[in-house]
């Protein structure tokens, strides 16, 4: 009895112990079972679809989605894809489009060059994005275009691009020689319909073996030719050939090349004899030249030679006019075959004083941007209305319309 009542008491106490062990083991279960359920979280996150996914991104800032590209293979590659790219860097240049200005400082010893990016935004809030030291001294007097958050700068013998809010700098591989020393007309666009970016040299072949340069006065049309880099990959900059365009331009360019709806555009050295100054049209899907009759205004020498993308069609500012009585007209090229113009619009600036503006006219949103004594002006051509925000000291110049963007150039 005393044996049976021993098993049986060793038997109760051993029962608990058993319950402990269970319930131990299921609080492991269970919280093996929640600390697994974290991870399936973003799995469910990834099965949204793509455009729910979108619409979350696209609520991010640039520096939000940098920090999430290194959280997830798969949103990095959602990310950096150029379906995204296109999308946040649309929205963000209709939404909260920055001036971009660039100090450009030359290092004579070092034969160097220091340029600065500074944004500001329409409220007039500065933000430095980037700083730079690059062993070419006549970066100090680049042309500069800002295109769809990228910067290209050109030089004599040299293409450059820059991401200012990634920070990255990269030389473009090397063009066509040209004939003519400081022949440096170019144009850099981004094709919306291909999420690509394009950029156009013009060059002079050489007249003959002998020369190894040529004066503009003794260069002709035939000798002029363009080729075209095309840039389009993303997450990691990759370059493809220079392609010569079999078409050859029929005049000389002299400006910096605007793109407006997939053509590029130039003004151009005046035609011998007729002394009128033309426009160059090129065709990015059919890689032809046109030349085109300006609108019926004294469009003759060299100041104020102008040409704008205004609702995606080509404008034309009539500097000639405008110095003569501070009204600026805006011609809209309709038809490019007929060369059909029409003056849309007339702005008085007569309280500006023409003297005190600057010959540089841009848009962005249908809205007309000048520099105005230390200011950027812009001018509303729905509402009618100005609106000025605060620029920097004449050190910072040129400037653009810009937006950040993720694209990035790789390892400079």
């Amino acid at each position: 009895m005393k044996a049976s009542r021993r098993k049986n008491i060793d038997k109760g106490e051993q029962q608990p112990k058993k319950k402990m062990k269970i319930s131990v083991q299921q609080r492991k279960r269970s919280s093996g079972t929640e600390e697994e359920g974290n991870y399936p979280n973003i799995d469910y996150f990834n099965k949204l679809s793509d455009d729910v996914i979108t619409s979350l991104f696209l609520r991010c800032t640039l520096k939000s989605l940098s920090m999430l590209r290194c959280t997830s293979k798969l949103w990095n590659n959602f990310i950096i894809s150029s379906s995204f790219l296109h999308l946040h860097l649309t929205q963000s240049t209709q939404n909260g489009p920055k001036l971009l200005f660039l100090e450009r400082i030359s290092l004579h010893p070092a034969k160097s060059s220091t340029l600065r990016f500074i944004s500001i935004d329409m409220d007039g809030s500065r933000e430095e994005l980037y700083t730079v030291t690059v062993p070419d001294d006549q970066l100090a007097c680049a042309r500069m275009q800002v295109r769809f958050g990228l910067v290209c700068l050109s030089t004599d013998c040299r293409l450059y691009l820059c991401n200012p809010a990634q920070q990255q700098l990269c030389e473009l591989p090397e063009y066509s020689l040209s004939a003519t020393p400081g022949y440096w007309h170019f144009g850099f666009a981004y094709l919306h319909s291909r999420k690509e970016y394009k950029v156009v040299h013009f060059f002079y072949t050489f007249p003959s073996m002998t020369e190894r340069w040529c004066h503009r006065g003794k260069l002709r049309v035939s000798h002029l030719k363009c080729e075209v880099l095309t840039i389009n990959k993303v997450g990691g900059i990759s370059f493809n050939r220079w392609k010569e365009i079999a078409d050859r331009p029929p005049c000389h360019p002299r400006s910096v090349g605007q793109l407006v709806n997939e053509c590029m555009y130039w003004w151009t050295y005046c035609v011998p004899r007729a002394r009128v100054n033309q426009i160059l049209s090129f065709d990015f899907e059919t890689e032809k030249f046109l030349a085109i009759s300006p609108p019926p205004s004294p469009f003759e020498g060299d100041v104020g030679l102008f040409v704008m993308d205004l609702k995606g069609m080509l404008c034309v500012p009539d500097a000639a006019r405008f110095h003569r009585s501070s009204i600026l007209d805006l011609w809209i090229l309709k038809d490019k075959i007929s060369c059909t113009w029409v003056k849309e619009y007339s702005i008085r600036l007569i309280d500006f004083g023409f003297k005190k503006i600057t010959n540089v006219f841009m848009t962005c949103n249908e809205e007309i941007i000048f520099h105005h004594l230390g200011k950027v002006v812009f001018y509303d051509l729905k509402r009618k209305s100005f609106r000025e925000v605060e620029a920097l000291s004449h050190r910072f110049f040129p400037y653009g319309v810009y937006s950040k963007s993720l694209f990035s150039l790789g390892t400079i």
